[in-house]
């Protein structure tokens, strides 16, 4: 790793941009959720999370100025007895809400009470989802005897884009896109942003699309979705668990339907639009007290007014099968992604596919009769996504965030 001395790398300007997040939209982690049926001995776990960040070094990352540096320390295994999460309001879960030791990156929750559960707690400034899904996936082989996959590049997205080339210009950002939930004055004493989990009864491609259609059609005016694009796709060699995602945006008008949606992003994708938007991260390079200025006054547009830079990210993590991510003496029932809080946009979607149904999370902007028209627009989500038929497959749904998890292959013992 890195001519045989300690993995390092610069951060990027997206990186810096998440660390003011910690403070005015906490704990800001993004956390990936795998309940279970079975058992998970304790050591063994930390075995196993030790094995894995032996070749995982974006698992042991310490900031040390402008650099990740590997702190040679696998992640902590916490283990908590006796705790379900609290649902549906996850925002009030303590477990999901509590904030790691101060410097650390990453740690795995261990919950002991029926259905056993593994949460990957991962700070955005770190990793990006993609990443995450490598590091939890590389526990998971190890736990099962097999040898995890080395991910020991040192790249993120700003050495990648340079060495790729952007070739157009950045999509301008102005907040004046309204919300499918509205907006509502943040008060003291209410939880400044909600989290909340479905477990839809079905699972069919174009998910990510139709979300976005659905959330076009109820905000008035013309939406701006924020899909997050992997750009591994660029270089499929590249074994890199850093931030690797930038922006493909959407402008829907009310009553597009989904399939036009599914066009744009395969137009965008052509493009190589998303490499064009790493220049909107240069805001970061000013001074942090600067930074977080905008970042609150961004937030109050969004709460008090309904501007906001965008109407919602909508992500899609990928399939995944329990015969697939099983270990001995545990076989997950579940898996989910909950999005990390953030104060620039009002909705966070995240979208994964298990075993023949779809698991639905968001992490929403809180505020005054937010919680009420969250509910009903995740009830329509739901309905929607469980009474539209599914369609074949096309070999032409690729690089969108929902089918890059395949290339790092859930099978067990298997790696390409």
């Amino acid at each position: 790793m890195n001519g045989g001395n300690a993995f390092r790398r610069p951060l990027s300007t997206t990186e810096r941009m998440y660390f003011p997040m910690r403070e005015l939209a906490p704990p800001f982690l993004m956390q990936l959720v795998v309940p279970g049926e079975g058992h998970i001995d304790p050591q063994r776990l930390r075995r196993a999370v030790a094995a894995a960040a032996e070749v995982t070094p974006g698992a042991r990352l310490r900031r040390q100025g402008a650099w990740w540096v590997d702190s040679g320390v696998a992640p902590t295994v916490q283990v908590v007895d006796d705790h379900l999460l609290r649902s549906p309001a996850l925002e009030s879960d303590t477990v999901l809400t509590a904030p790691m030791s101060p410097g650390t990156t990453m740690e795995v929750l261990l919950l002991t009470a029926a259905p056993v559960t593994l949460i990957f707690r991962v700070f955005h400034g770190v990793m990006d989802g993609v990443g995450m899904l490598a590091w939890a996936t590389n526990v998971l082989r190890a736990l099962r005897g097999d040898d995890p996959v080395p991910h020991t590049d040192p790249v993120a997205d700003q050495e990648l884009v340079a060495r790729l080339g952007a070739t157009g210009k950045p999509t301008p950002m102005v907040p004046r896109y309204r919300s499918a939930v509205g907006r509502g004055r943040q008060r003291r004493g209410s939880a400044r942003h909600l989290l909340r989990h479905r477990r839809v009864a079905a699972a069919g491609p174009g998910a990510l699309a139709r979300v976005c259609a659905l959330l076009a059609a109820e905000t008035p005016g013309t939406s701006r979705i924020m899909m997050p694009v992997d750009l591994r796709r660029h270089d499929p060699a590249l074994r890199s668990t850093a931030n690797l995602a930038l922006p493909l945006f959407l402008d829907i008008a009310p009553g597009q339907d989904w399939m036009h949606v599914k066009n744009q992003i395969k137009t965008g994708l052509a493009a190589r639009s998303e490499l064009d938007q790493l220049a909107n991260t240069r805001i970061t390079l000013v001074p942090d007290p600067v930074n977080r200025t905008v970042l609150r006054t961004t937030n109050w547009l969004g709460a008090r007014a309904g501007r906001n830079l965008a109407s919602a990210t909508v992500s899609h993590m990928g399939r995944f099968r329990a015969d697939d991510l099983a270990v001995p003496g545990f076989r997950p029932t579940g898996l989910f992604v909950l999005p990390q809080h953030s104060v620039a946009m009002p909705l966070l979607f995240g979208l994964t596919e298990f075993d023949g149904h779809t698991e639905l999370t968001v992490s929403a902007r809180n505020g005054t009769g937010i919680e009420p028209r969250l509910e009903t627009l995740l009830d329509r989500i739901t309905q929607m996504l469980e009474s539209e038929p599914p369609v074949r497959r096309h070999h032409d749904d690729r690089h969108v965030h929902e089918d890059r998890p395949t290339r790092l292959s859930w099978r067990r013992g298997h790696h390409r």
